[in-house]
């Protein structure tokens, strides 16, 4: 998936299938039972698309056509066209943050139980050690370049938590030639609904490595709880 920054709903609406396209075919390619934690976090992922993400956008898009406004007025008990916008700016501002949050969380427990399953033990509740563990664990290429992918989705979420301005040590991870750039004390401008659909894709390409790794693949059931 390039990154294209989207000038329209349309647009950020088909970068949100790529999403979901990404995780069907993950849980096709694994070909394991629904109840297993790997088929259930790339579910959970595709239903936080198909809601956190999916309504606000469509509502937005649906409220640019002069002829939708007044059912969506009237559905919503709102006055005006300015109530309307006003609603749609807090609503998406807040989908963003709740649906990197959400998609975080699930990518996280999976790993989690991933890692249970072949140690024997509850590893710690740190997604950057877990994720360089589990990076180290299926022996997958590039392990550097490939953790900075995974946690990238994860450096958003805190400082969106954080009022959109980073709070942490300065770095700058480049991908696909979009330069997602963290300074300290500054605001992010890779907060956007594209550039949060591009880091998910990429950290879920990474996990979608780990999962069909030979170490990782061969593990029959892995029950999610």
């Amino acid at each position: 998936m390039s990154f294209i920054l989207a000038n329209t709903w349309n647009e950020r609406g088909l970068q949100l299938q790529a999403i979901k396209n990404k995780c069907n075919s993950i849980i096709n390619n694994l070909n394991l039972p629904e109840d297993d934690v790997r088929v259930k976090g790339m579910i959970h992922v595709r239903q936080f698309c198909n809601t956190i993400a999916f309504i606000p956008i469509k509502l937005q898009q649906n409220a640019e056509i002069p002829n939708k406004r007044p059912a969506i007025l009237t559905s919503l008990d709102l006055a005006n066209i300015t109530d309307l916008s006003n609603m749609l700016t807090d609503l998406n501002k807040n989908a963003k943050t709740s649906f990197i949050t959400m998609v975080q969380f699930a990518l996280e427990n999976c790993i989690v139980r991933i890692i249970e399953a072949i140690l024997g033990v509850n590893p710690q509740r740190d997604f950057n050690q877990n994720a360089n563990l589990i990076v180290g664990l299926s022996g997958i290429s590039e392990a550097e370049r490939k953790m900075e992918l995974m946690m990238l989705p994860a450096w958003i979420r805190n400082t969106l938590h954080a009022n959109g301005i980073h709070n942490r040590q300065n770095r700058t991870i480049v991908v696909d030639g979009e330069s997602y750039i963290f300074e300290r004390g500054q605001r992010i401008s890779c907060g956007s609904w594209s550039h949060i659909f591009h880091a998910v894709f990429h950290s879920l390409s990474v996990v979608e490595e780990i999962f069909i790794s030979d170490r990782i693949s061969t593990i029959e059931q892995i029950s999610a709880v």
